[in-house]
């Protein structure tokens, strides 16, 4: 039983975690951290993240990535109080890979909500 609940979906559950650092930045605004979940909210994630973003690394291997021209989430524009997305994946038992995008204004909240970043421990 794992010590503290799944940052996804709050109960507790049997197993090693998997680990995320996600965080929405502008300027020196963060949101977003350090969230443990449970091997099923983890393939939901890493799933989430490749629907939205870009991925730049996975264990030793970068990859090389356009900047981005559209939103993230909704591929519209980005405007000017656009979010930059950075992620880190520990998914246990397979290798870090690490994801970028941008995300326009409209689309910070449900982003944030669908990551679950204000269930996030913060770290400073």
């Amino acid at each position: 039983m794992a010590f503290t609940p799944c940052a996804m979906h709050g109960a507790k559950y049997a197993g090693g975690a998997s680990t995320f650092f996600l965080r929405l930045v502008h300027g020196g605004e963060q949101r977003g951290g350090k969230l443990q979940t449970c091997a099923n909210c983890a393939t939901l994630t890493l799933e989430l993240l490749a629907q939205r973003f870009q991925k730049v690394s996975e264990g030793e291997v970068f990859f090389d990535y356009a900047e981005p021209i559209a939103c993230a989430n909704c591929g519209g524009n980005l405007g000017d109080r656009q979010q930059a997305f950075f992620g880190n994946a520990y998914p246990r038992g397979h290798s870090e890979s690490q994801w970028y995008g941008q995300v326009c204004a409209n689309c910070v909240e449900a982003v944030a909500e669908d990551l679950h970043l204000d269930s996030a421990r913060v770290r400073p």
